[in-house]
Order: C-alpha cells, then structure tokens, then sequence
C-alpha cells in the first residue's frame, strides 16, 4: 500500500527532526488551579495549558525561536504562534494558533475548535499550517501518562503533555532544539510553566 500524501509529508518533517540534536526535560504540574479555571470559563485544560505555554513563552523569547539552516543563524520570533497537534485520518497535522498570547483561554478555545474542524475538512490554510513557533502535543486524553514528542524543524521546541493522574497531577515534556538554546534557559522556561499552570504567577 502507498503512502498518502500526508503520511509522506509526515515522514519527511520526522526525517528532518531526526537529524536535530535535541534533548528533553520533563516535570510534573499540580493541575488543581488549572481545572478550577478551566471549568469555571468553560475551557478545557488544554486551552489553559496553551494559554500558559503562549504567557510564558513572552518572557523567554529564545524558545520561541528557530534555527536557520541556510545561515547558521538563530531567529527569535515576535508573534508567538502555537501549534496544536491534531490527529486526522493517516497523519496529525499542527495548525496555529496565531497571536496566542494576546488571547484569552475562551478565545483559544474557541480558535482551537475552528482548527479541528477544518484539519479533518481538509480547509485549513497555509498560513495556519506553516506558521508555528512552538506546538504543544496532548495525548493525555488518550490515556498516556508520559511521553517524548519531536521538534518540528525549523521550531526549537515542542510540549509533550501527558494524562491527569488520579492526584490532579500531569506531566510535561519539553523537547529543544540544542541548536538554539541549552539545559538551562530551557529549564527555567519549563519552572515558569508549571508555576504559571499551579498559579503561582501573575
């Protein structure tokens, strides 16, 4: 059986990823706060979780970056544009959403459906598709307590988000480009997450 399109597409990004160095950290959220906001708007945690992913990652500028092959070069991005993984029929696809840290975990959800929606209709545009700075992959409603996802070139990072556990608690896997930053500014992007999703930040 041939590939489909997408799968040879798909292939092709995890080829590119494989030639990246990269290493991952992981740590483990409280998500009490994150479910108590999370039903009191009416969002789902993911959409907290981007909505935090997206406030953070203003103040840490390096992860929301890429590496130039061409250049040899580091590009920090200003729009801060967050991928969501999304399964479709034979291949997952990332579309963004676009300018997430001006939203509010209402607006994010409700620009997250629209994605949905239009990746397994097969509309989604260009500029929703290539536009990433970061992606956050969730298989936590699928049961996975804990996993490792792959850095899509050219981002430098992705969010590897597991299932809650029966103590509220998730686990978060941050995978870098080492290209672009190292162990440390990825750490502390990572501290502020959790602290952000346990409330502990403004």
């Amino acid at each position: 059986m041939s590939a489909s399109a997408l799968r040879r597409a798909v292939a092709a990004t995890m080829t590119a990823s494989a030639a990246v160095p990269q290493f991952t950290l992981e740590a483990r959220a409280d998500m009490a706060d994150a479910l108590a906001t999370a039903a009191d708007s009416g969002c789902s945690v993911e959409d907290i979780v981007v909505t935090a992913v997206a406030r953070t990652l203003a103040r840490h500028r390096r992860i929301n970056a890429s590496y130039d092959e061409a250049t040899q070069t580091v590009n920090e991005h200003a729009d801060i544009n967050i991928g969501v993984a999304i399964a479709v029929e034979d291949g997952i696809l990332a579309p963004a959403v676009r300018g997430a840290d001006r939203l509010t975990p209402a607006e994010i959800r409700g620009e997250r459906r629209r994605l949905v929606a239009a990746a397994r209709a097969g509309t989604l545009r260009p500029t929703e598709l290539y536009s990433a700075t970061f992606t956050v992959s969730n298989l936590g409603g699928h049961g996975i307590p804990r996993f490792r996802a792959l850095v899509i070139p050219p981002q430098a990072a992705i969010l590897a988000v597991g299932a809650l556990s029966k103590r509220n608690r998730v686990w978060f896997s941050l995978s870098v480009d080492h290209r672009v930053t190292d162990g440390v500014p990825a750490a502390r992007f990572l501290t502020e997450l959790v602290d952000h999703i346990e409330g502990n930040t403004a």
